[in-house]
C-alpha cells in the first residue's frame, strides 16, 4: 500500500501547472548586424509541438506542459540549437551557420529514441541509451527490441544473421553508414556483423520509400547506422563481453580534438566464438568458430565554411564449422567430414565533405566512397568465392527559392559495382559489373508549421538495364499538437545478385537452377502513419499506426517449392506484394519506467511457378513487450522484453523420403530477454540471459547424418537455434570534459 501511495504522489506531483506561451525571436549574425531569420524551426524537445518564426524572426509556442523544459530550433544549413527555459520571455536566440546538409555533415546531434518530429519521412531514432538495453555486439543484434525490424539465422552451420523490414529481406532495405550506401551485394550476407555494437551513436529506420538524394534502391526503407564521431564528448570506451558458449570480445576507441578545428579518433574490436559446442547432439557445431579483428580511423575538420569527414576501416573474419571432429587444417577433398569455411577480408575508405555560401541555408556537398570485399569459401563440396569492388560518388547542392519555405536540393551521382565471382569453378549466372550515373532534384515545401511536402524525381542509366527513372513523394501533416499524419508514395529499382544474396542455400544439397536471365527489381512503394502522443496523467502515451505496401512490377523469385532437392531463380511473372500492419505503444508507466507494446501483421505473397501463396520464412504476425527501469541518477538498470513470433510458410519437403519429411508450417514461439545493469561514474557492469524460455528448433537440420546427400538441407531455418545463454560485459567510458 505505501508503494501504491508513493506512485499516486509521485503521479500528482508531475501534474502540470498552466503554463505561458513562450516568445521569442531568432536572428543570425552577419557582419556586425542581426539579421531575422524566417522559416526557423522551433519545438519542444521530445514532442510534436513546434511552429516556425515569421518574416521578421519573431515565434510564439504553446507551453503544455511544465515538463518541456527545452525548446529546439533547427534550420537548414545552420547549427541545431537546444535551449533550457527557464523565466526569460521573450527569448531572444542567436544561430550559426555551420552544418552542411545532413548526408555530409560532421557533427550531428542525435535525439532520443523518438519519431522524427520535423521530417516529412516516418523515421524512428535509436538512440545508444536504447541500445545498451541489450549486449549489443555488432549491428544484427541492434534491433532486440525493436517491433520493425526482425532478425533471424540465415542457415544453421553458417552462423550468419539477416534482417527483414516490412516483411521483406533486407537487401530491399537501403543499409548505409553515415548516410553513405554500404553493405551491398555479396557484403549484404554477412554486413550485420561487421560493425560492432560498441561503435555505434544511433540507428535511424526509415520506412517506405526513401529520399530519392539518397539514391534510387530503397524499396522498404533505410537503416542508417551513425557511429561515434571523432568531435563528440566521448574521449575514450573500453568494452568487454563473454557467454556461456564461449564468445568473447573487447573493443577498445579514443578520440581527440586536436586543435579547434581538427579531430581524430581509432575504433578497434576483436571477437570470436572459441567453445566448439553441440547442443542438440546432431553432429554439427551449433555455432561456428569464429575470429574476427576490424578497426576504423576517422578524422574531422571544422571551420566557418567547410566541414569535412574522412577515414579508413579494415576487416578480416574467418569462420569454422560443420560435422564435430572436422579438421580445418586439412583440403576438404582429403575428408569424409562436412566441413564449413569462410574466409573474408574488407577494406573501406570514405570522405564527406560540406561547403557553406553566404546565402543563408546554402550549401555542397560531396560524398565519396570505395568498397573492398574478398570472400573465399566452401560449404562441403560447394565452392563460392567472390571479390567485389564499389565506388559510390554525390554532389549534393541545397538552397531555397525565395525563403525558407521553398527549399530544394539537386545533384549527381555515380555507383559502380565490380563482382567477381566463380560459383563450383564456374563464373555463368554469377556475379555482375554495372556503372549507373543519375542525377536528382528534390522540392520541399512548407508553408506553416504544420504542413511539409516533398517531392523527389531521379534518372539513372545503367550499363546493364538502360535508362529509368525514380519518382518519390512524402508528405507531413499536424492535425493537432498531439498528432502527426504522414504519407508516402514512390519507386525503387535494384540489380539483384542471385548466389550472393542467397548463399545461405550452400549449405544444402540443392542443385541452383537459373530459369531465364534475372532482370532488374522493380517496385512500388506506398505508406500512411500516424503518430499521436495522447495525455495520460502526467505523461504521454505515444501510439502510432502504420501501414505499408510493397507491390513489385519485377522481382527476382526464389523458388523452393518446385523440387525440395533443388532451388529455381527466375523473373516475377504474376503478383509479388507486401501488406504491413503496425501499432506500437510506449509510455512511462511510472518515474522511470518505460513500457512499450507493439504489434505487426504481414501479409507477404509472391507467384511461385504460376501460384500466388505465401512467401516462406516470413511470421505471419509480431508482437513486442519491451519494459524498462531505471533507479535515481541511473545507478541501477532493469530491462526485459518478450518477443511473440507467429507461424510462417515454409519450402515443401514432399519430394524428401518420409524420414526427412517436415511440416509446411512452422510453429509459434516465444523469445525472452534479459539484463541488469550497474553503473557507476564511468564503469558498467552488466549481466543478461537471451532466449530464456530455451525455445529451439527442433530437427533443424534435415538429414544430418549424410551431409552429402540429395537430402541434406541446413537452411529451412524458422526458430531459435541455441538454448537459453548467459552472458556479461564491462563496459568503461570517459568523456573529454
Amino acid at each position: 500500500m505505501k508503494i501504491f501511495y508513493g506512485v499516486v504522489l509521485s503521479m500528482l506531483l508531475c501534474i502540470p501547472a498552466i503554463a505561458a506561451d513562450v516568445k521569442g525571436i531568432v536572428y543570425e549574425k552577419k557582419a556586425n548586424k542581426q539579421i531575422p531569420l524566417l522559416g526557423v524551426n522551433v519545438y519542444w524537445a521530445e514532442t510534436t509541438i513546434g511552429t516556425i518564426t515569421d518574416e521578421k524572426g519573431n515565434f510564439t509556442i504553446d507551453n503544455p506542459d511544465t515538463q518541456y523544459r527545452y525548446l529546439v530550433f533547427s534550420y537548414v544549413g545552420y547549427q541545431t540549437d537546444t535551449i533550457k527555459i527557464n523565466k526569460d520571455n521573450p527569448l531572444t536566440i542567436i544561430m550559426t551557420q555551420g552544418e552542411a546538409i545532413e548526408e555530409v555533415t560532421v557533427t550531428h546531434r542525435t535525439a532520443a529514441t523518438s519519431i522524427s518530429k520535423l521530417n516529412p519521412l516516418m523515421v524512428q531514432k535509436v538512440s545508444q541509451k536504447e541500445l545498451e538495453r541489450c549486449a549489443c555486439c555488432n549491428l544484427s543484434e541492434s534491433f532486440e527490441t525493436n517491433a520493425s525490424v526482425d532478425v533471424a539465422y540465415a542457415d544453421a552451420v553458417s552462423g550468419v544473421k539477416q534482417i527483414q523490414l516490412l516483411g521483406l529481406s533486407g537487401r530491399y532495405s537501403q543499409l548505409t553508414v553515415g548516410n553513405i550506401p554500404s553493405l551491398r551485394g555479396a557484403e549484404s550476407a554477412f554486413g550485420l556483423e561487421y560493425i560492432p555494437g560498441t561503435w555505434l551513436n544511433g540507428i535511424q529506420i526509415s520506412k517506405g520509400s526513401a529520399a530519392v538524394k539518397n539514391g534510387f534502391e530503397s524499396m522498404t526503407g533505410q537503416i542508417n547506422v551513425q557511429l561515434k564521431e571523432p568531435d563528440d564528448d566521448e574521449k575514450l570506451h573500453f568494452y568487454t563481453y563473454g557467454n556461456q558458449d564461449g564468445k568473447v570480445e573487447s573493443t577498445f576507441g579514443y578520440a581527440m580534438d586536436l586543435n579547434d578545428k581538427w579531430s581524430t579518433s581509432l575504433m578497434v574490436q576483436g571477437s570470436g566464438n572459441l567453445r566448439e559446442l553441440d547442443m542438440n547432439d546432431d553432429g554439427f557445431l551449433d555455432k561456428p568458430m569464429t575470429r574476427m579483428g576490424t578497426f576504423i580511423n576517422q578524422w574531422t575538420y571544422n571551420s566557418d565554411r567547410l566541414s569535412s569527414k574522412f577515414g579508413i576501416s579494415y576487416l578480416q573474419e574467418n569462420r569454422e564449422g560443420g560435422q564435430v571432429g572436422y579438421d580445418h587444417s586439412k583440403p576438404q577433398i582429403d575428408q569424409s567430414l562436412y566441413g564449413i569455411n569462410i574466409d573474408v577480408e574488407r577494406f573501406n575508405a570514405f570522405a564527406k565533405n560540406g561547403f557553406i555560401f553566404d546565402r543563408e541555408a546554402t550549401s555542397l556537398g560531396v560524398i565519396l566512397s570505395y568498397n573492398y570485399f574478398d570472400r573465399q569459401s566452401y560449404y562441403g563440396h560447394n565452392t563460392y568465392d567472390v571479390n567485389q569492388q564499389n565506388v559510390f560518388a554525390n554532389v549534393i547542392y541545397q538552397s531555397y527559392i525565395g525563403d525558407t519555405r521553398h527549399t530544394y536540393n539537386t545533384g549527381i551521382s555515380l555507383v559502380h559495382d565490380n563482382n567477381d565471382a566463380i560459383f563450383n569453378g564456374d563464373t555463368e549466372n554469377v556475379g555482375f559489373k554495372e556503372t549507373t550515373p543519375g542525377v536528382f532534384a528534390e522540392y520541399t515545401y512548407m508553408p506553416n508549421d504544420k504542413f511539409t511536402f516533398l517531392s523527389g524525381l531521379r534518372y539513372d542509366y545503367s550499363s546493364l538495364h538502360g535508362s529509368f527513372f525514380t519518382p518519390r513523394v512524402h508528405a507531413k501533416y499536424i492535425l493537432s499538437k498531439n498528432t502527426t499524419l504522414r504519407a508516402s508514395a514512390g519507386k525503387g529499382y535494384r540489380t539483384a545478385d542471385a548466389l550472393s544474396e542467397n548463399s545461405n542455400f550452400l549449405a544444402s544439397s540443392k542443385t541452383f537452377i537459373f530459369d531465364e536471365k534475372i532482370e532488374q527489381e522493380e517496385a512500388w512503394n506506398y505508406g500512411f502513419s500516424i503518430v499521436n502522443e495522447i495525455p495520460v496523467g502526467a505523461k504521454n502515451l505515444n501510439f502510432n499506426i502504420e501501414f505499408y505496401r510493397t507491390d513489385f512490377t519485377n522481382q527476382l523469385v526464389v523458388d523452393m517449392d518446385q523440387n525440395s532437392q533443388e532451388v529455381h531463380f527466375y523473373n516475377l511473372d504474376g503478383k509479388s506484394y507486401s501488406n504491413i500492419f503496425q501499432v506500437e505503444s510506449s509510455y512511462e508507466l511510472f518515474n522511470r519506467f518505460d513500457l512499450t507494446a507493439a504489434y505487426r501483421y504481414n501479409d507477404v505473397k509472391s507467384t511461385y511457378n504460376g501460384d500466388l501463396q505465401e512467401a516462406p520464412f516470413v511470421n505471419k504476425y509480431k508482437g513486442l513487450l519491451s519494459a524498462s527501469y531505471r533507479t535515481n541518477q541511473d545507478k541501477w538498470q532493469f530491462d526485459f522484453t518478450a518477443q511473440f513470433n507467429g507461424d510462417q510458410r515454409l519450402p515443401s519437403t514432399g519430394d524428401n523420403s518420409p524420414e526427412n519429411s517436415r511440416a509446411d508450417r512452422s510453429e509459434s514461439y516465444v523469445v525472452l530477454l534479459a539484463q541488469v545493469t550497474k553503473n557507476y561514474r564511468n564503469w558498467s557492469f552488466y549481466l543478461g540471459g537471451e532466449n530464456i524460455g530455451s525455445y529451439t528448433q527442433k530437427n533443424a537440420i534435415i538429414a544430418p547424418d549424410d551431409p552429402f546427400g540429395n537430402e541434406f538441407d541446413a537452411t529451412r531455418i524458422w526458430g531459435p537455434l541455441y538454448g537459453g545463454m548467459i552472458y556479461v560485459g564491462i563496459k568503461y567510458n570517459l568523456n573529454k570534459d
